[in-house]
């Protein structure tokens, strides 16, 4: 393969190259358009090929399924775009988060069974995860307000209960990722920076909902990372993350 650009003429060159956009291109047909942004049913819809139809995972290793993978991360799809859409109603932005939350929690554990089994996948897992972790905090940041706009009828406490278990999954999420931060052993120094970064950008989001304990299981993993780790770039981040859950510190 190393020979080809030396070995074929120019016309056939422009068809090998040719061949190789199409193959990308019909590769990219079997998954939800990338042209559109996303919504929760893309996302099942993407899981439901994976585990029915046999579909691989879209990795970035892979030049086919890399614009797939990028378009499911992007901050413009349609979730996130609503959730963060201050002139939308409070129910509709909290729906748009919450419809694609699950689907999320799916894909992260698909490809981090994936990882499990010895695959390349680990940068995915993390990026996927500190979306995941966005997502759920732009969740959390709409719970006062959508709990205000809940009607007082009869389902008000079974609503109220759903929305206490969704707080306690999102402060398991947010451990999840402290975690893959100081697992140095698995991820490369800049998936461990970009976990790190992700998780102090949505500190502001979590600190209402973590516990007493939560913050001292937190400030006790980063201590010790952070007393075993070498590089200085990573010290300096996980320090920063971990003061800031110790002192409720919101970053700047």
């Amino acid at each position: 393969m190393r020979l080809l650009p030396k070995i074929l003429t120019p016309t056939a060159w422009l068809l090998f190259l040719m061949i190789v956009a199409a193959s990308s291109a019909n590769a990219q047909k079997r998954y939800p358009s990338i042209e559109e942004a996303w919504d929760g049913t893309d996302y099942r819809a993407l899981i439901q090929r994976v585990e029915t139809d046999g579909l691989a995972l879209p990795t970035l290793a892979d030049a086919a399924t890399k614009p797939v993978f990028e378009r499911m991360v992007r901050s413009d799809n349609i979730p996130l775009r609503a959730g963060l859409d201050p002139k939308l109603a409070v129910t509709i932005r909290f729906q748009k988060l919450d419809s694609a939350l699950p689907a999320l929690h799916r894909l992260v554990a698909l490809y981090a069974s994936e990882t499990e089994k010895g695959k390349p996948y680990t940068t995915e897992l993390a990026t996927l995860m500190i979306y995941e972790v966005k997502v759920s905090g732009a969740l959390l940041d709409l719970h006062e307000s959508y709990v205000s706009a809940l009607p007082r009828d009869k389902r008000y406490q079974a609503n109220i209960n759903i929305l206490e278990q969704m707080k306690s999954d999102a402060r398991q999420l947010y451990s999840r990722l402290v975690g893959s931060a100081i697992a140095t052993g698995t991820y490369s120094k800049p998936d461990l920076l970009a976990m790190t970064r992700g998780a102090l950008e949505r500190l502001p989001s979590y600190l209402p909902v973590f516990t007493n304990e939560d913050r001292q299981g937190l400030v006790q993993k980063l201590t010790q990372q952070i007393a075993t780790t070498t590089d200085q770039e990573l010290k300096a981040a996980l320090t920063e993350l971990r003061d800031g859950i110790k002192h409720r510190r919101i970053p700047a």
